[in-house]
């Protein structure tokens, strides 16, 4: 199950790039130089964009997760300091 679902994921994170920028090489010959040329720097583009995207969420995700942490530790301090008190 676990090979079955990594080979879709595989595939679909290939194909998405390729599909979402294919109308601009549409006019010319599929086997030119120009086509695979184009082509290739459209999959690049998309994928160095996806990077980024992916860069930047990972980023919110680690600051959003440091920022819950100190809350708890803050919340389980008081709570601590409260008890030695009594």
């Amino acid at each position: 199950m676990k090979i079955l679902s990594s080979i879709f994921f595989i595939l679909y994170f290939f194909t998405i790039p390729v599909k979402s920028e294919e109308n601009k090489c549409a006019g010319m010959k599929k086997l030119s130089k120009e086509f695979i040329k184009c082509s290739t720097l459209n999959i690049k583009k998309k994928t160095f964009e996806k990077a980024s995207d992916l860069k930047k969420n990972t980023s919110n995700k680690t600051k959003k997760i440091k920022i819950k942490l100190s809350e708890t530790k803050n919340k389980m301090t008081d709570k601590f300091k409260k008890r030695i008190n009594k």
